[in-house]
């Protein structure tokens, strides 16, 4: 059996050196092998310790992106995305826990208007449009790649498992069988913390799917929006120690 770690944390644009000293010693504090930084900035720089796979260009102020993957694990190729901009994908070299693919992503909130600015979305139409958009990339990828590890991670909007905290119905149901036809399933929902681990249910995931021939099961963590005293995000953190090992069936 080996074991990877992977994260994922909405850093909210990642403003502000003296914060993203704390950020950044808050993320190599939990010795993820990958992470999946969301509303995140180049000026919040892990390339001491990992390598840089980003997303294109998003926000006003230049280097802010809607997603990087921060990896220590070998790069093996960049995977293209439907949507540049808000994803990234890339092939890495787990060693003895065999390939993974990793989506990272930040999918749509209650009122993003979307691209067309003409004709604005409401509600959550854009969340429903485009998780149904990037669940076609994750099937291509579990097709393309049926040997490796699956991981789609990042600012997912929903909640999902246990009590109610931020999307709909709806959304959750939608986004739970997305997941569901890539072969992944989410292993950072509500119930899988101990009750008060954090202030608020995850709306930032690990969804995770093994390759063929391989079992996983994971162990997870979480932190919230502030850490000693220090305000870091809108957004707590998760991570899951995802442990691969052959299936002795196949």
């Amino acid at each position: 059996m080996s074991v990877v770690r992977v994260g994922t944390w909405n850093v909210e644009y990642a403003r502000g050196a003296e914060k993203n000293d704390r950020r950044r010693a808050q993320l190599l504090s939990r010795r993820a092998a990958v992470w999946v930084l969301t509303e995140t900035h180049d000026d919040l720089d892990l390339s001491a310790t990992h390598d840089a796979v980003r997303s294109e260009h998003r926000y006003a102020r230049p280097g802010g992106r809607w997603t990087t993957i921060w990896t220590s694990l070998p790069v093996l190729e960049r995977l293209k995305t439907t949507d540049p901009t808000r994803c990234v994908a890339v092939r890495l070299d787990g060693g003895a826990a065999g390939e993974l693919v990793v989506f990272g992503t930040v999918l749509p909130w209650n009122g993003d208007p979307g691209p067309e600015s003409d004709n604005p979305a409401k509600g959550w139409t854009e969340f429903y449009r485009v998780t149904r958009v990037q669940a076609t990339d994750w099937r291509q990828l579990r097709r393309r790649y049926p040997n490796a590890s699956l991981v789609v991670a990042g600012d997912l909007n929903h909640d999902l498992g246990g009590r109610h905290y931020y999307g709909t119905k709806a959304g959750r149901e939608l986004l739970t069988s997305e997941l569901a036809s890539a072969g992944l399933v989410c292993l950072t929902a509500t119930n899988a913390f101990a009750r008060g681990a954090m202030e608020h249910p995850p709306i930032d995931h690990v969804c995770a799917g093994p390759g063929r021939g391989r079992t996983l099961s994971a162990e997870v963590e979480g932190w919230d929006c502030t850490v000693d005293g220090t305000r870091l995000s809108d957004h707590g953190g998760v991570l899951a120690s995802l442990e691969l090992a052959s299936d002795p069936a196949r």
